[in-house]
């Protein structure tokens, strides 16, 4: 799913069915209409990187090589969280993990890692969009895009079925219930 058929779906959540049929068919709104996606596409950004980091952790593995042992951040395909494994010809290698990269005595790594996603524009592929029914990204964002308009009663509603969405998710990969940080509102 593209993250315009999600924000399209945001849109329409939250009422803007104008600028929902502007940008289905492929329009470049402007002024306030134009603010107005702006500030949902960086809700839908959002909450890709929530949807990463708390409840659906995306994994990649790769190999990298470096001379000294240092293999760092910025050599990495995508933004590394939280390092897995590091091996070396099939066996499991002690790391340590710095500011810079990781460091580990082999030249040649296989590093399996959690990583957040790359910004998106409006063009771009979801990394969440066939999960459930496609639904749980245009969820959260309509609820953040409310919230930073200042709708705390229908950022509330958007919340709470975002929520469910990710609970009715992970109950169906047959994962425990997760509890997020604490967040200030």
């Amino acid at each position: 799913m593209t993250i315009r058929d999600i924000m399209t779906r945001a849109l329409r959540y939250i009422g803007r069915e104008d600028i929902a049929a502007d940008i289905e068919d492929d329009g470049e709104p402007w002024g306030d209409d134009g603010e107005v996606v702006a500030t949902l596409l960086y809700c839908v950004n959002a909450v890709e990187d929530e949807l990463a980091r708390y409840y659906f952790p995306l994994e990649y593995t790769e190999e990298l090589s470096s001379e000294d042992g240092l293999f760092t951040f910025d050599s990495f395909s995508h933004t590394p969280v939280k390092i897995i494994k590091v091996a070396c010809g099939g066996k499991e290698i002690s790391c340590e993990v710095t500011a810079e990269g990781i460091t580990a005595d082999a030249e040649t790594a296989e590093i399996t890692y959690h990583y957040a996603p790359s910004k998106k524009d409006i063009g771009g592929e979801s990394e969440f969009g066939a999960m459930g029914d496609g639904n749980i990204t245009a969820l959260g964002a309509a609820a953040e895009y409310c919230l930073i308009c200042g709708e705390a009663s229908l950022a509330e509603v958007w919340e709470t079925r975002y929520r469910e969405a990710i609970d009715c998710v992970q109950s169906q990969l047959g994962r425990n219930a997760f509890i997020p940080p604490r967040r200030w509102i």
